[in-house]
Protein backbone atom coordinates (compact mmCIF):
# COMPACT_ATOMS: atom_id res chain seq x y z
CA UNK A 1 0.00 0.00 0.00
CA UNK A 2 1.39 3.85 -1.14
CA UNK A 3 2.59 5.36 2.27
CA UNK A 4 -0.14 8.16 2.33
CA UNK A 5 -3.17 5.85 1.45
CA UNK A 6 -1.17 3.69 4.46
CA UNK A 7 -1.05 6.52 6.96
CA UNK A 8 -5.00 7.83 6.41
CA UNK A 9 -6.04 4.28 6.64
CA UNK A 10 -4.80 4.29 9.98
CA UNK A 11 -5.61 7.66 11.13
CA UNK A 12 -8.92 6.97 10.05
CA UNK A 13 -8.88 3.49 11.86
CA UNK A 14 -10.79 2.13 8.50
CA UNK A 15 -11.18 -1.78 8.58
CA UNK A 16 -10.78 -3.45 5.06
CA UNK A 17 -13.54 -5.93 3.05
CA UNK A 18 -13.32 -7.34 0.12
CA UNK A 19 -15.59 -7.42 -2.33
CA UNK A 20 -15.20 -9.47 -5.97
CA UNK A 21 -17.84 -7.43 -7.58
CA UNK A 22 -15.37 -4.44 -7.15
CA UNK A 23 -12.12 -5.66 -8.36
CA UNK A 24 -13.94 -6.93 -11.36
CA UNK A 25 -15.52 -3.33 -12.18
CA UNK A 26 -11.99 -2.11 -11.54
CA UNK A 27 -10.65 -4.16 -14.09
CA UNK A 28 -13.05 -3.47 -16.80
CA UNK A 29 -12.64 0.46 -15.84
CA UNK A 30 -8.67 -0.08 -15.99
CA UNK A 31 -8.20 1.01 -12.84
CA UNK A 32 -5.47 -1.70 -12.37
CA UNK A 33 -3.32 0.29 -10.05
CA UNK A 34 -5.77 -0.79 -7.16
CA UNK A 35 -5.49 -4.12 -8.45
CA UNK A 36 -2.11 -4.78 -7.59
CA UNK A 37 -2.87 -4.51 -4.15
CA UNK A 38 -3.68 -8.02 -2.37
CA UNK A 39 -7.95 -8.39 -2.09
CA UNK A 40 -8.04 -7.86 1.50
CA UNK A 41 -6.56 -4.28 1.05
CA UNK A 42 -8.00 -2.78 -1.22
CA UNK A 43 -11.91 -1.45 -0.04
CA UNK A 44 -12.08 0.20 3.71
CA UNK A 45 -14.42 1.22 5.67
CA UNK A 46 -14.16 4.20 8.26
CA UNK A 47 -17.17 5.34 10.93
CA UNK A 48 -15.08 8.73 10.89
CA UNK A 49 -14.46 9.45 7.18
CA UNK A 50 -16.19 12.98 6.91
CA UNK A 51 -17.42 12.12 3.29
CA UNK A 52 -19.01 9.29 1.44
CA UNK A 53 -15.91 7.86 -0.13
CA UNK A 54 -12.52 8.86 -0.58
CA UNK A 55 -9.99 7.43 -3.15
CA UNK A 56 -6.41 6.54 -3.55
CA UNK A 57 -4.00 4.75 -6.45
CA UNK A 58 -4.45 1.55 -4.31
CA UNK A 59 -7.43 1.88 -1.99
CA UNK A 60 -11.03 2.87 -1.67
CA UNK A 61 -12.47 4.20 1.91
CA UNK A 62 -16.11 4.19 1.92
CA UNK A 63 -17.74 6.22 4.85
CA UNK A 64 -19.31 2.83 7.06
CA UNK A 65 -22.90 4.29 7.96
CA UNK A 66 -22.96 6.01 4.57
CA UNK A 67 -21.70 2.08 2.69
CA UNK A 68 -24.50 0.38 5.23
CA UNK A 69 -27.82 1.78 3.49
CA UNK A 70 -26.13 1.14 -0.25
CA UNK A 71 -27.23 -1.79 -2.34
CA UNK A 72 -24.42 -4.04 -4.04
CA UNK A 73 -25.24 -2.12 -7.27
CA UNK A 74 -24.91 1.72 -5.63
CA UNK A 75 -21.61 0.48 -3.95
CA UNK A 76 -20.62 -0.35 -7.78
CA UNK A 77 -22.11 2.77 -8.36
CA UNK A 78 -19.90 4.84 -6.10
CA UNK A 79 -16.79 2.59 -6.69
CA UNK A 80 -17.26 3.22 -10.31
CA UNK A 81 -16.93 6.78 -10.04
CA UNK A 82 -13.95 6.46 -7.80
CA UNK A 83 -12.56 4.06 -10.59
CA UNK A 84 -12.46 6.84 -12.80
CA UNK A 85 -10.77 9.07 -10.69
CA UNK A 86 -8.07 6.39 -10.35
CA UNK A 87 -8.23 4.83 -14.23
CA UNK A 88 -7.96 8.65 -14.90
CA UNK A 89 -4.88 9.79 -12.54
CA UNK A 90 -6.97 12.68 -11.32
CA UNK A 91 -5.27 12.13 -7.65
CA UNK A 92 -1.68 12.02 -9.22
CA UNK A 93 -2.93 15.73 -11.02
CA UNK A 94 -4.34 17.12 -7.99
CA UNK A 95 -1.30 17.02 -5.95
CA UNK A 96 0.89 19.48 -8.01
CA UNK A 97 -1.87 22.06 -8.29
CA UNK A 98 -2.54 21.90 -4.94
CA UNK A 99 -0.34 20.49 -2.28
CA UNK A 100 3.07 21.58 -4.14
CA UNK A 101 2.44 25.11 -4.49
CA UNK A 102 1.12 25.40 -0.81
CA UNK A 103 4.46 23.55 0.51
CA UNK A 104 6.62 26.03 -2.29
CA UNK A 105 5.24 28.91 -0.31
CA UNK A 106 5.40 27.62 3.04
CA UNK A 107 9.17 27.19 2.41
CA UNK A 108 9.47 30.57 1.31
CA UNK A 109 7.78 31.82 4.54
CA UNK A 110 9.92 30.14 6.69
CA UNK A 111 12.85 30.98 5.25
CA UNK A 112 12.28 34.90 5.17
CA UNK A 113 11.72 34.15 9.33
CA UNK A 114 14.93 32.20 8.74
CA UNK A 115 17.07 34.64 7.50
CA UNK A 116 15.78 37.31 10.21
CA UNK A 117 16.70 34.98 12.54
CA UNK A 118 13.32 34.00 14.14
CA UNK A 119 13.49 30.66 16.87
CA UNK A 120 12.83 27.92 15.15
CA UNK A 121 9.56 26.78 16.93
CA UNK A 122 8.12 30.13 15.43
CA UNK A 123 9.37 29.37 11.73
CA UNK A 124 7.89 26.18 12.16
CA UNK A 125 4.13 27.14 13.26
CA UNK A 126 4.60 29.73 10.22
CA UNK A 127 5.15 27.27 7.71
CA UNK A 128 2.63 24.98 9.08
CA UNK A 129 -0.04 27.74 9.50
CA UNK A 130 1.03 29.05 5.86
CA UNK A 131 0.98 25.59 4.29
CA UNK A 132 -2.58 25.03 5.35
CA UNK A 133 -3.85 29.27 4.13
CA UNK A 134 -2.24 28.29 0.64
CA UNK A 135 -3.70 24.87 0.64
CA UNK A 136 -6.94 26.28 1.52
CA UNK A 137 -6.54 28.93 -1.17
CA UNK A 138 -5.27 26.35 -3.58
CA UNK A 139 -8.56 24.74 -3.45
CA UNK A 140 -10.52 27.85 -4.35
CA UNK A 141 -8.63 28.31 -7.50
CA UNK A 142 -8.62 25.10 -8.61
CA UNK A 143 -12.53 24.69 -7.55
CA UNK A 144 -13.93 24.97 -10.78
CA UNK A 145 -11.10 22.06 -12.54
CA UNK A 146 -11.96 20.36 -9.52
CA UNK A 147 -16.03 19.98 -10.63
CA UNK A 148 -15.05 19.33 -13.96
CA UNK A 149 -13.57 16.40 -12.80
CA UNK A 150 -16.27 15.03 -10.79
CA UNK A 151 -18.10 15.38 -13.51
CA UNK A 152 -16.38 13.57 -15.71
CA UNK A 153 -16.36 10.59 -13.38
CA UNK A 154 -20.10 10.57 -12.75
CA UNK A 155 -20.12 10.59 -16.70
CA UNK A 156 -17.94 7.72 -17.19
CA UNK A 157 -19.03 5.81 -14.77
CA UNK A 158 -22.63 5.75 -16.39
CA UNK A 159 -21.23 3.46 -19.23
CA UNK A 160 -20.31 0.32 -16.71
CA UNK A 161 -22.84 0.38 -14.17
CA UNK A 162 -26.37 0.98 -13.99
CA UNK A 163 -27.12 4.79 -13.87
CA UNK A 164 -30.45 4.67 -11.69
CA UNK A 165 -27.94 2.95 -9.22
CA UNK A 166 -26.02 6.13 -9.46
CA UNK A 167 -29.06 8.53 -8.80
CA UNK A 168 -30.64 6.80 -6.14
CA UNK A 169 -27.05 6.08 -3.77
CA UNK A 170 -26.30 10.32 -4.78
CA UNK A 171 -29.97 10.69 -3.60
CA UNK A 172 -29.25 8.64 -0.24
CA UNK A 173 -26.43 11.83 0.56
CA UNK A 174 -29.57 14.21 1.56
CA UNK A 175 -29.77 17.49 0.77
CA UNK A 176 -26.15 19.75 1.15
CA UNK A 177 -26.12 21.68 3.91
CA UNK A 178 -26.24 25.38 3.18
CA UNK A 179 -24.79 26.63 6.56
CA UNK A 180 -22.80 30.12 6.20
CA UNK A 181 -19.51 27.59 7.28
CA UNK A 182 -20.47 25.97 4.01
CA UNK A 183 -20.51 28.69 1.67
CA UNK A 184 -17.03 29.44 2.78
CA UNK A 185 -15.50 25.68 2.13
CA UNK A 186 -14.36 25.30 -1.69
CA UNK A 187 -17.08 24.21 -3.60
CA UNK A 188 -14.81 20.91 -5.68
CA UNK A 189 -18.21 19.06 -5.95
CA UNK A 190 -21.07 20.16 -8.45
CA UNK A 191 -24.40 19.86 -6.21
CA UNK A 192 -26.13 17.20 -5.72
CA UNK A 193 -29.17 18.49 -7.82
CA UNK A 194 -26.53 19.12 -10.55
CA UNK A 195 -24.86 15.27 -10.60
CA UNK A 196 -28.36 13.91 -10.64
CA UNK A 197 -29.64 15.84 -13.73
CA UNK A 198 -26.37 14.95 -16.08
CA UNK A 199 -26.70 11.84 -15.22
CA UNK A 200 -30.35 11.83 -16.12
CA UNK A 201 -29.49 13.81 -19.57
CA UNK A 202 -26.82 11.21 -20.32
CA UNK A 203 -29.13 8.12 -19.68
CA UNK A 204 -32.14 9.26 -21.81
CA UNK A 205 -30.16 10.73 -24.49
CA UNK A 206 -27.45 7.96 -24.36
CA UNK A 207 -29.16 6.85 -28.39
CA UNK A 208 -29.57 10.57 -28.70
CA UNK A 209 -26.99 12.43 -31.28
CA UNK A 210 -26.36 14.81 -29.07
CA UNK A 211 -26.76 16.53 -25.27
CA UNK A 212 -25.52 19.38 -22.95
CA UNK A 213 -23.76 18.65 -19.62
CA UNK A 214 -24.41 21.21 -16.94
CA UNK A 215 -20.91 21.55 -14.79
CA UNK A 216 -20.56 23.17 -11.44
CA UNK A 217 -19.92 26.73 -12.27
CA UNK A 218 -22.78 26.84 -14.95
CA UNK A 219 -21.30 26.45 -17.71
CA UNK A 220 -22.42 23.96 -20.42
CA UNK A 221 -21.14 21.61 -22.92
CA UNK A 222 -22.55 19.84 -25.74
CA UNK A 223 -21.36 16.20 -26.00
CA UNK A 224 -22.04 13.93 -29.52
CA UNK A 225 -22.81 10.68 -29.68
Amino acid sequence: MGLISSIMVRLLRAQPFEMQALDTLAESMKATSILKKDRFHRYYKSSILPIPCLAYSDALVFNSNYYQILSDDEVLAIGAHEFNHIAKKHIAKRLPRTVLPAAVLAVVIGYMFFINSVSFLFIASAMVLSFLFFLFGSYYVNAKWFRKQETESDLSAVEFVNGAAMISALARLGPQKTSWLSKLIPHTHPTIEQRIHNIQVVMSTKNSFNFTITFGDGTSKQQIN
